[in-house]
């Protein structure tokens, strides 16, 4: 979501190795690099470089250009649009619950189509109905 959302993301440094150590002004912070042994941490690492380059490639992301066009707040399901004047764009679906959705719509998604989900990899069709998708506990979706 915070790759996605409208402004400059900040990460804390080791962040992206899923450091927890706590942050504290004027107070030395130094990186666990030993971290990267672990191959959780290894792989925590490449998905924060993946969606990085999300960000890095998508001209919608770096626009103030945003819709929301879902929120089911007894789902706790979000989505929201991203354009570009170049004519890229992005839907962000988000699930803020520990309940797998199947099933779910979005009746107002912004164009029917082909559409590329980035975060897994796969192709989805949307009709003129509306969007149907299924999503994982606490995660999220990014349709280009």
């Amino acid at each position: 979501m915070l790759v996605t959302a409208v402004g400059i993301p900040m990460l804390w440094m080791g962040e992206e190795l899923g450091q927890s150590t706590r942050k504290s002004s004027n107070q030395p912070n130094k990186l666990q690099l030993s971290l990267l042994k672990n191959q959780p941490t290894y792989e925590f690492l490449e998905y924060y470089k993946h969606v990085i380059r999300l960000r890095q490639h998508l001209l919608a992301l770096y626009t103030e250009n945003i819709e929301l066009i879902h929120e089911n707040p007894e789902a706790k399901v979000l989505a929201y649009y991203r354009w570009s004047d170049e004519v890229t764009r992005a839907v962000v679906v988000a699930n803020f619950s520990d309940t797998y959705l199947y099933g779910n719509s979005i009746p107002k998604f912004p164009a029917g189509g082909t559409w590329h989900e980035w975060m897994y990899n796969k192709i989805v069709k949307v009709g003129e109905e509306g969007f149907k998708f299924d999503l994982p506990e606490w995660s999220a979706q990014v349709f280009v």
